[in-house]
């Protein structure tokens, strides 16, 4: 039984919670250019909140940093740096979650163009697109610090991409038969090069195309 207590309207489907992308890891979006005049968006979501102690119904403050060594940019919460913080610039996060473009998902934010801007530039990324970012904890004594680092696609997502691989409608059929009837491990490349031999030499034996060279051979020696 579904009881829903405070809803506006009494039909229909009652959304009970806003969709999460990513349930299980801290995520930060970093939005890509959205055109002149448009403000662009630094997104934390759940896990990224809880993490830099994000509460909702409060603005925190927030500090970046860029490691040039190793190409990494830092975040953290400024209430957990210790001593002097007259000269750091710091970020406001929103008061209250925000939505997330068109999706229904929600979760506080910073509103930046130029940090988002600098963040693209600094890691050399292409900033026509959102680009998602895992928070790694950082190896620190001085400072409670999160490492942006790129989020690698699960393993059955990979799966799922391989499946939905599909060859020129010329070579699929034969694709089929040498992936079943082939009991060798093969790489992907592997499969490729092979499906591309057996259709030559299917052409080859073909009817039409030893005509094709025989009249070839004719005209030559004509």
């Amino acid at each position: 039984m579904n009881i829903v207590f405070g809803t506006k309207k009494l039909s229909g489907s009652t959304r009970l919670a806003s969709f999460e992308k990513h349930e299980t890891i801290p995520v930060l979006t970093v939005e890509g250019i959205k055109g002149a005049k448009k403000s662009r968006r630094i997104l934390l979501n759940k896990m990224a909140s809880e993490l830099l102690n994000l509460e909702v119904g409060d603005v925190q403050e927030l500090i970046f940093a860029p490691v040039e060594d190793t190409r990494q940019v830092l975040i953290a919460n400024m209430a957990t740096i210790d001593g002097e913080t007259g000269d750091m610039v710091s970020y406001k996060t929103s008061k209250n979650k925000v939505s997330h473009g068109e999706s229904n998902e929600k979760s506080k934010a910073i509103t930046s163009s130029h940090m988002c801007k600098e963040i693209f530039s600094f890691l050399s990324i292409d900033e026509t697109a959102d680009v998602e970012f895992q928070l790694v904890s950082f190896a620190s004594d001085s400072v409670e610090a999160y490492s942006l680092e790129t989020v690698s696609v699960p393993n059955e997502d990979k799966e799922n991409l391989a499946a939905d691989t599909t060859f020129p409608s010329s070579m699929n059929d034969v694709a089929e038969n040498v992936i079943e009837t082939n009991n060798v491990e093969m790489t992907a490349e592997e499969v490729v090069n092979s499906v591309q031999d057996q259709v030559v030499q299917e052409e080859e034996a073909s009817p039409v195309f030893q005509r094709a060279q025989a009249s070839e051979g004719i005209e030559e020696w004509s």
